[in-house]
């Protein structure tokens, strides 16, 4: 094999007497790129060199709607970066050792529609932004000299895949890991929907005794036909084995992969617990022929479920469990969609410091090294096809209303196939979300059946999990699809809480549900937190206002936050959201191209006030944080110095004198009122105290007192 920057070849461990089992490679180098569409062979010549993941909107899709630009059809607020095709070449190198053998290349998106050419020839086609596709290569390669593969990706407007719109980009690219699979011609398929093609469920779970079910399907490429072991071994997370399973298999000639399902006991379990104990043991399934183990599948193991009571709320392993949950999108600033393992890694790290049992994946499924890092972590996870606003309409084919709409139902229900048997086997995966903020009204008419269909495949798909959406509106027929509907509220943002405040609105949803708990899907504020408000705060304008004071979102949340809390008419929330993120049409205050409602901002450098608000309420390890620090050039000498802190008492420090200690309320604020800013420098010092244990905070703040008026 040559010796190019094109493949890094991964080998997954093989046993001794194994004949060859599967090799993992990463396409990651030696792709060539063009941002035009182009003949499928044409010359590379003049292409630029990246790497993938790759976008080509990670800059054109957060810089904001051009001034004077026209809308692009079907997109909201102006949004103007590039909608149109990309093309990737890569060459692969493929070893004369690899005959016999079967290769696969599998993307885990490409968003959003893909073709895949290999020397010249289309071999495959994907349509959908956020789900992984396989193709098998075999036939097309020419083994022992390099190949020619070529993606040609579009992400333009389009009508017949979901999502038709949305408040966030649709980047164009190979935004997700490539890898090339090679295995024996006897293996656990990777064609069944690019899932792992072995599915673990948890029949039953109890102190004494955890019964599993491993499904696999099996494929024989080969022109004989074959007999074969399928073996399966559970361990525990010291690596022992605790269960394990064999059956025989009898695969004819060229066959379609084969069902074989196992059932094993695991006794005295170890459950997967969530933020407090996410224990996972391991199953690997073996294909085995001549005693020769040929083929090997790899997966995590959680045991666990997961149930809503109007009684208690929502149950892991039958005991009520928090829901502090958070919305995310899977955007960074300057990468766009493209982001590395050390993305989530930060990501994740944040999410965990602030005390997230659960995450809401807005509005689509993201990566599978995310999904694994809350396997990992505990921490829940609501998957959501992009069913998001809008449904097709007669203006989309006006000869033939009802044909747009049964293709893009069509295209719904792959992409929400393809999410659950992808996404199948995590245990963190807790809640299959159906949809986001329908159009009201007549829309229902051609919406209902399209979510009762959704509702049908997930529970067909997958029984042992929850069904949820997210509404914005009262008296749709689609809120009583789903097992749990949750709603999007914006009090103090797009409402005034003159209108109603949170406590008003949760009640009014819990009566529209006859009294069955709800959940808060969205709720908050925006905020730059570049901008603020000294004294009485008066509410922003919302949607491309130009002014979003830091001090106006941590007081919307906490006015939220103090009716949420313990309220027995909710089985969890889901505040919105957790990181600024790129929404090309917007421009809110002096930020071009972002929805600003985060805890963090969009480059992950500034946690806001707000971000330290829900660590204080949702983690026990001791803080204490200063709230208005950014607001650094004072001009009111009379000013409210508040505190967020889980400890006890708090001290207040400023210019080295104490103004005493406070304890913290049910919300964990601590507040000193009307202090007086002596004029310049002012140290602030915050000391929070319980038991042993002594935590500071400190900041700096200046005065210069307006000009008197003449």
């Amino acid at each position: 094999m040559k010796k190019t920057a094109s493949l890094i070849v991964l080998f997954i461990a093989a046993m001794a007497s194994a004949k060859a089992q599967r090799q993992v490679t990463d396409v990651t180098s030696g792709w060539k790129f063009i941002l035009q569409d182009v003949a499928p062979d044409a010359a590379v010549t003049s292409w630029q060199s990246v790497a993938v993941p790759h976008t080509w909107n990670n800059l054109d899709g957060q810089d904001g709607p051009t001034p004077g630009a026209t809308p692009r059809p079907a997109e909201r607020g102006g949004a103007d970066y590039y909608r149109g095709v990309g093309w990737y070449d890569c060459p692969l190198d493929i070893p004369a050792a690899w005959q016999g053998r079967r290769v696969f290349i599998r993307f885990e998106a490409a968003s959003e529609v893909a073709t895949v050419y290999l020397n010249g020839q289309q071999v495959g086609e994907h349509r959908g932004s956020f789900t992984a596709f396989c193709i098998e290569l075999t036939p097309y390669l020419k083994f022992g000299q390099e190949n020619d593969l070529r993606v040609r990706v579009d992400n333009s407007v389009t009508r017949a895949i979901a999502p038709l719109s949305g408040d966030f980009n649709l980047d164009g690219g190979i935004y997700r890991p490539v890898h090339l699979l090679v295995t024996d011609p006897v293996c656990v398929t990777p064609l069944d929907f690019a899932s792992p093609g072995v599915y673990l469920t948890t029949l039953a779970l109890d102190d004494k005794a955890a019964q599993v079910e491993i499904r696999t399907l099996v494929s024989n490429g080969s022109a004989k036909p074959v007999a074969t072991q399928i073996v399966t071994e559970i361990k525990d997370a010291a690596g022992q084995t605790v269960a394990t399973n064999s059956t025989a298999l009898a695969l004819p000639a060229d066959a379609a992969p084969q069902p074989v399902v196992q059932t094993v006991s695991i006794a005295n379990p170890h459950p997967w617990n969530g933020r407090k104990d996410p224990y996972l043991y391991s199953a690997s399934v073996r294909v085995v022929r001549d005693r020769q183990t040929v083929d090997e599948v790899d997966q995590a193991l959680g045991l666990r479920t997961v149930q809503i009571t109007d009684e208690q709320g929502f149950l892991l392993n039958g005991q009520p469990y928090p829901i502090h949950g958070i919305d995310r999108h899977q955007d960074l600033k300057d990468h766009g969609w493209a982001m590395s393992q050390a993305d989530h890694d930060r990501d994740m790290q944040m999410i965990l410091d602030m005390g997230v049992t659960a995450i809401r994946l807005a509005h689509y499924p993201q990566s599978e090294y995310f999904h694994s890092l809350c396997d990992r972590t505990g921490v829940l996870l609501w998957n959501e096809v992009p069913f998001v606003n809008a449904v097709p309409d007669s203006k989309d084919d006006p000869a033939n209303p009802s044909a747009a709409t049964q293709a893009f139902t069509a295209n719904l229900l792959q992409q929400m196939r393809e999410m659950i048997l992808q996404r199948y086997n995590h245990p963190a995966v807790a809640f299959w979300g159906l949809f986001n903020e329908l159009s009201n009204g007549a829309n229902d008419q051609v919406a209902l059946p399209i979510v009762q269909q959704l509702n049908a495949l997930a529970h067909q798909l997958d029984p042992t999990r929850i069904t949820v959406a997210a509404t914005n509106h009262l008296g749709s027929k689609t809120n009583f699809v789903p097992d749990r509907i949750c709603y999007n509220v914006y009090p103090g943002w797009y409402s005034t809480f003159e209108k109603g405040d949170i406590a008003q609105l949760i009640d009014q949803r819990f009566a529209e549900q006859n009294g069955h708990r709800i959940g808060l899907s969205e709720y908050g504020a925006g905020s730059n937190p570049a901008q603020h408000q000294e004294g009485p705060l008066t509410q922003p304008k919302a949607n491309n206002g130009p002014v979003h004071p830091e001090e106006w979102e941590s007081y919307v949340h906490e006015r939220d936050w103090a009716e949420i809390q313990g309220n027995p008419k909710l089985w969890g929330t889901f505040m919105w959201v957790m990181f600024d993120f790129a929404s090309d049409g917007r421009r809110e205050c002096s930020q071009p191209g972002i929805n600003d409602k985060g805890m963090v901002t969009q480059d992950r450098q500034i946690k806001k006030d707000a971000y330290y608000f829900y660590q204080a309420n949702w983690t026990d390890t001791p803080m204490v944080y200063i709230t208005s620090r950014r607001s650094v050039q004072r001009t009111l000498a009379q000013t409210d110095i508040k505190v967020y802190s889980n400890c006890p008492e708090v001290e207040l420090l400023l210019n080295g004198k104490s103004l005493g200690q406070v304890a913290p309320d049910a919300i964990k604020v601590a507040l000193w009122s009307n202090v007086t800013l002596q004029p310049g420098a002012n140290a602030v010092v915050a000391i929070g105290t319980g038991g042993t244990q002594v935590v500071l905070d400190s900041c700096a703040w200046t005065l210069t007192p307006a000009p008197a008026a003449p």
